[in-house]
């Protein structure tokens, strides 16, 4: 393979202020095979289709891959306010509106299967690694085989010499050196990139960094109130719950997060007295006190016209040129449905201003209040992806320098006012322009106690809270893993109450966020824990993680629904099914990875009927073998 190729671009002419989404640069996929292939492998990329995989522009977009011929398909818009979770921000060039194309944002590849093995081609914007450049969205055109390059931009005026963006293109062979060369190019240096989580890593003896705790939402959540939440922390040391056997008995650092539900409201973020009478100074000690870094859910960028905050300072709004609040998104609970409170569709939240100064101080007073005041030691700020929305803003300029300003106030403060370590989740967030920000990351859809909701998949809403969309997402970013981001896959289910899933999904669910992430977040009910059925199904879990403790593995997609995973030390082979439909592969496909002979493979986890020649999967499993 050869060394990976990195081109700069500028712009050149008059001041110009961009009114939509700049196009700087198209690039010939089959020019690129080309230059970083050539040869015989070059020549059967380009006489054939490829599988596409483009990260969304924001934690909660589609993270997976579209397989070769296909399209990502158009969401009927049952709800409009939540096109934004998706859809890339600022008005599209109008040569890019009328045609197919497929569409990904900062980091994109496209993959070709060559005699069983793999082929990538990634394009990844760099510009955000050292400095400070509009995001990038890529729009590939199968039939031309072109890929067009656009920057977010919109009310940036541009100058003589100013940089657009940087990008990396690069060839890769297998997972590894696809994961290797990423790693590179986002965290050549790891200590510089990470070393701020390592007071809540879990596996400092692996060389990676691995955070975990229990949280509130998937269990409650938004209603909570203190004596459940009390009733919680003290029940998590009782019971032989995933958390108390993984962390708690081993002395590692834990994470204790209260999920949204504390507020008055959103633009409010003081704790509802009649639910959280102590206050949350009272709630963080105890969470301490316990033994565990306290943690706390804030939406810093939107808002609800409702608020006291939004009654008060209405010029803290962001507005289009109309004047009217600019939709962030829909939550029944966070907007009316009408009146003087809702001039959007029912239920929408807004953003504020980042350009304003007073906003920013207060956003700096949040934070300072959540971090020295009450005393949380992890902050997982949701809803970022507010804050790169379009809209007038009233200093002008481009949403991205305004959005880059205020993550610097949200998260200046490393260390609290005690000398002790802090650290910031970003959620629904921006992936490119947080990155200096946010090395820890949700990179995915949120998690559901179901395997898919029918009604939001029929819509094709891509964004949809689901444990089917989130495992995507989660294997699709695991290259990103401790070299972009510290994943964060959401959480593992464990529980028997209140869930759809089943023991087989739930198995696939912790073992992907096991191999394949880094952040083991729980969020099931220790309190009413049922110690013969949990605890048993716990233990189970327990052990597989520690049998795959000091094993890296690797995965690559088969299709868009079924992956092949394997170890690097050729230990251990696997299968997984996402889809609805039984899959059949040939044994040879499963041990391909391996140099030498397999005379055996011995089940570790199985749902692979076997045959005589190969292997029927089960639907929503995973299989892993040992090689014998």
């Amino acid at each position: 393979m050869k060394e990976l190729d990195r081109n700069e671009y500028f712009y050149h002419g008059a001041d110009c202020t961009d009114s939509e989404n700049r196009i700087f640069a198209t690039l010939s996929v089959d020019s690129l095979l080309e230059k970083q292939l050539g040869g015989e492998a070059a020549e059967f990329c380009k006489k054939n289709d490829f599988a596409f995989y483009g990260s969304g522009w924001q934690g909660w977009g589609f993270g997976g891959e579209i397989n070769p011929g296909e399209y990502q398909k158009k969401y009927f818009p049952v709800v409009p306010q939540w096109k934004n979770y998706f859809t890339v921000p600022g008005r599209l060039p109008k040569s890019l509106k009328s045609k197919k194309l497929l569409v990904g944002s900062f980091f994109i590849y496209l993959r070709w299967n060559m005699n069983g093995k793999n082929l990538y081609l990634a394009v990844a914007s760099t510009g955000n690694v050292k400095g400070l450049v509009p995001p990038v969205s890529f729009y590939v055109d199968r039939k031309k085989r072109e890929i067009t390059c656009t920057v977010y931009a919109d009310g940036k005026t541009w100058h003589e010499g100013d940089k657009i963006a940087e990008l990396a293109v690069f060839v890769a062979g297998d997972f590894f050196e696809l994961r290797e060369t990423t790693q590179k190019l986002f965290a050549e240096d790891k200590e510089a990139r990470f070393g701020t989580l390592n007071f809540l890593n879990s596996t400092p003896q692996k060389g990676k960094i691995s955070v975990g705790g229990w949280e509130s939402w998937y269990n409650h959540y938004a209603d909570i109130n203190n004596e459940l939440i009390q009733g919680d922390l003290e029940g998590l040391g009782k019971t032989e719950n995933l958390i108390k056997t993984h962390f708690l008995d081993s002395k590692k650092p834990c994470v204790f997060q209260v999920d949204d539900g504390w507020e008055i409201s959103l633009g409010d973020w003081d704790a509802r007295t009649d639910r959280f009478p102590q206050g949350m100074n009272s709630l963080a000690s105890s969470i301490a006190e316990k033994g565990y870094v306290p943690g706390l859910w804030i939406a810093p960028f939107i808002v609800d016209l409702r608020s006291e905050l939004v009654k008060n300072h209405t010029d803290w709004l962001l507005r289009d040129k109309k004047g009217k609040p600019v939709t962030a998104g829909f939550n029944p609970l966070w907007g009316a449905n009408f009146g003087k409170d809702q001039p959007s569709f029912p239920g929408s939240y807004f953003c504020l201003d980042l350009s304003r100064d007073d906003v920013l101080e207060h956003l700096d007073a949040l934070i300072e209040k959540a971090v020295n005041e009450w005393g949380f030691r992890y902050l997982k700020l949701d809803f970022l992806f507010a804050g790169l929305i379009r809209g007038e803003f009233k200093n002008g300029g481009a949403a991205y320098e305004w959005y880059d300003r205020a993550v610097k106030v949200l998260t200046k403060r490393t260390m609290n006012k005690n000398g002790e370590r802090v650290a910031y989740l970003g959620c629904g967030m921006p992936f490119e322009s947080s990155f200096k920000a946010f090395p820890l990351s949700r990179i995915g859809t949120d998690t559901k106690e179901d395997w898919d909701i029918s009604w939001m998949k029929k819509s094709n809403y891509p964004s949809r809270p689901s444990a089917f969309v989130n495992m995507q997402d989660t294997l699709g970013h695991a290259f990103w893993d401790n070299g972009v981001y510290i994943n964060d896959p959401d959480v593992v289910f464990l529980r028997y109450e209140n869930i759809s899933l089943t023991d087989k999904e739930k198995i696939l669910i912790a073992l992907v966020n096991y191999l394949f992430a880094s952040q083991t977040m729980h969020s099931d009910d220790p309190v009413h824990f049922d110690s013969e059925k949990e605890g048993a199904f716990t233990k189970k879990i327990e052990q597989l993680y520690e049998l795959f403790e000091d094993e890296d593995f690797g995965v690559e997609n088969r299709n868009a629904t079924s992956y092949f995973i394997f170890s690097k030390n050729e230990k251990y082979t696997g299968f997984i099914n996402l889809g609805d439909e039984p899959v059949y592969i040939e044994r040879t496909e499963l041990v391909s990875r391996f140099s030498g002979k397999t005379e055996n493979l011995e089940s570790v986890v199985d749902y692979g009927t076997r045959m005589t020649d190969g292997f029927h999967f089960e639907p929503h499993s995973i299989s892993i073998y040992e090689r014998k």
